[in-house]
């Protein structure tokens, strides 16, 4: 079976459908004749992620914190794909980091990503329905400079974190308690199409401001794992149907470490422009130096993402000026 599909004819619950990742996934589910229902409040995700002409795509507004209308959606649902979080809403560049914006508002993003967790496994339990939970590497804290296993020890250094590690424990807490079907992802750095914040869209809008000189956060040499959003969607669209895996965790990256500085070039590399780079020498609180994954388990599963770096980043792109000439028409 190609990664890329799904069953047909299931009826899939997608929490935060209406943001980056979980439209590509609406997208995906709907190319695969399935029914889905969106719930989503709308403070970061937009209506505009889910222009797809399908009768099978149901959209309802609402707070994965309402535990009755949870339960309501999840008893219409075969299968309910967690990805509502705390995300902030701001088009600032370098503002918008969901990491950042837990450190200032710690309560919030308690509430949102472990209440609102919990609501959506007590409704699955009700409905018999299996769970996907979009968790983060942000668990793993600041680490030793190696690839992160899904073995290695869990230590958060922000709310962001410790509130995702809370949800994979109940998570597995549901799972051997109550028998659910509940698989976990962490996922690393997701980048593609329609993502409206973070470094890569901060980058380009920087270079379309001023194609001379570029900023950068920090030093430059902080390290990520960029993972693009169709090979996420093919990992979790996989590992959802796979009942052997009920209470496991899986990274979801490439194993490629690279540097913010590597990003900066390659995007200006493929802009055919050269800035000249600067540094702000010091980021937030709560930001990790280094955060590769170690993708073996993945891997042994059958699943290898597709896209390199730069094929991804091109697809990005295109993206990103198709918006800017819509705009301009406008």
């Amino acid at each position: 079976m190609s990664i890329a599909r799904y069953s047909t004819g299931r009826k899939a619950l997608v929490t935060g459908g209406a943001g980056f990742i979980g439209s590509h996934l609406v997208e995906a589910l709907l190319r695969s004749h399935n029914d889905v229902i969106v719930l989503d409040d709308l403070s970061t995700g937009t209506l505009q992620n889910l222009r797809f002409r399908s009768r099978q795509l149901k959209i309802i507004k609402g707070d994965v914190r309402n535990a009755e209308l949870v339960k309501k959606l999840a008893r219409k649902s075969d299968f309910i794909f967690h990805l509502a979080e705390f995300i902030p809403n701001t088009k600032q560049a370098g503002s918008g980091h969901v990491i950042k914006f837990s450190v200032d508002n710690p309560f919030e993003d308690l509430d949102i990503c472990v209440r609102g967790t919990l609501n959506v496994l007590e409704a699955a339990k009700e409905a018999n329905a299996g769970v996907l939970f979009t968790s983060t590497a942000a668990v793993y804290g600041d680490t030793a400079r190696k690839p992160l296993r899904e073995t290695t020890p869990v230590n958060p250094i922000s709310p962001y974190g410790a509130s995702k590690s809370a949800g994979e424990v109940y998570c597995k807490l549901y799972a051997n308690l109550h028998g659910l079907d509940v698989k976990i992802v962490r996922l690393f750095n997701v980048f593609g199409p329609r993502q409206r914040k973070y470094i890569m869209y901060d980058i380009l809008s920087r270079l379309e401001k001023n194609p001379r000189i570029l900023k950068i956060l920090g030093s430059g040499k902080h390290v990520r794992d960029f993972v693009y959003v169709g090979d996420v969607v093919k990992a979790i669209i996989f590992l959802s149907q796979k009942a052997e895996y009920s209470g496991e965790v899986f990274n979801v990256g490439t194993g490629v470490p690279t540097s913010m500085d590597e990003v900066a070039r390659d995007i200006a590399d493929l802009l055919n422009i050269e800035p000249r780079l600067e540094h702000t020498g010091s980021s937030w609180k709560g930001d990790i130096a280094y955060v590769v994954a170690d993708v073996s388990k993945l891997r042994r599963a059958g699943i290898v993402p597709r896209y390199g770096l730069r094929s991804g980043l091109r697809k990005l792109i295109d993206w990103f000026q198709q918006q800017g000439s819509q705009n301009h028409e406008s």
